[in-house]
């Protein structure tokens, strides 16, 4: 008893001159990205190059970057930008406070640490380093 797999192959794709159909791209792309396929795999089915396929996911992730779908943002007048900028203002207001009370606690961390452990934890400015 012979043990045959028969494998899912289609027929290669026909070319219209020097490129595939774009609904055939786009079926074989979308079938790699949702995992159905390998690059490989799918290149085996269609009887398409791995580079052409490669290619075609490549453009495909790249085409948002290329032709965006949002529309181009319009000059801002004054009104926004002030408003833009003053909520700006604000977050840096708060990163800034946060940042300081960081150093506080850090800084009485250490305090504490070289008055408990009695050792000196902060460095002196100018000291030399040892080379070991």
């Amino acid at each position: 008893m012979e043990n045959t797999r028969k494998k899912s192959v289609k027929q290669p794709v026909k070319k219209s001159g020097t490129s595939y159909p774009e609904d055939v791209k786009r079926k074989i792309v979308g079938e790699i990205k949702s995992g159905f396929h390998s690059h490989r795999t799918a290149a085996k089915i269609y009887g398409i190059s791995r580079n052409t396929i490669n290619s075609w996911v490549i453009q495909d992730s790249l085409l948002p970057l290329i032709r965006p779908t949002q529309k181009p943002m319009k000059e801002p007048n004054e009104n926004s930008k002030i408003k833009r900028l003053s909520k700006q203002v604000l977050e840096l207001q708060k990163a800034l406070e946060k940042a300081n009370l960081k150093i506080d606690g850090l800084e009485t961390l250490i305090q504490v640490s070289e008055e408990e452990l009695k050792i000196k934890i902060r460095k002196k400015h100018g000291a030399k380093q040892s080379k070991e």
